[in-house]
């Protein structure tokens, strides 16, 4: 073990149990993760994500930014998720 590599142990399950487990897992994971996903609206229709990314960088790293438009370019929105709440 002197490698770097961790050893995983559990005990042996069947297919259905390891899958169902995997899922348990996954929901955890994907629910302790803490972000804020912040609704933007009244920006210019024109704007990209890499324009809402420069516009809100400074108050936090940026997961992800997810532009939408709604049916006519007028209605636009975004969402920008940001890593941490703060």
């Amino acid at each position: 073990m002197g490698d770097g590599k961790k050893l995983y142990v559990q005990p042996a399950l069947n297919l259905c149990k390891r899958q169902e487990q995997k899922l348990r897992e996954t929901i955890k994971y994907k629910n302790s993760k803490k972000r804020c996903n912040l609704y933007v609206k009244n920006f210019d229709p024109k704007s990209t994500e890499e324009n809402m990314t420069e516009i809100f960088k400074e108050f936090g790293e940026i997961e992800s930014v997810k532009l939408f438009p709604e049916g006519d370019c007028d209605k636009a929105y975004a969402f920008v998720c940001f890593k941490t709440p703060d």
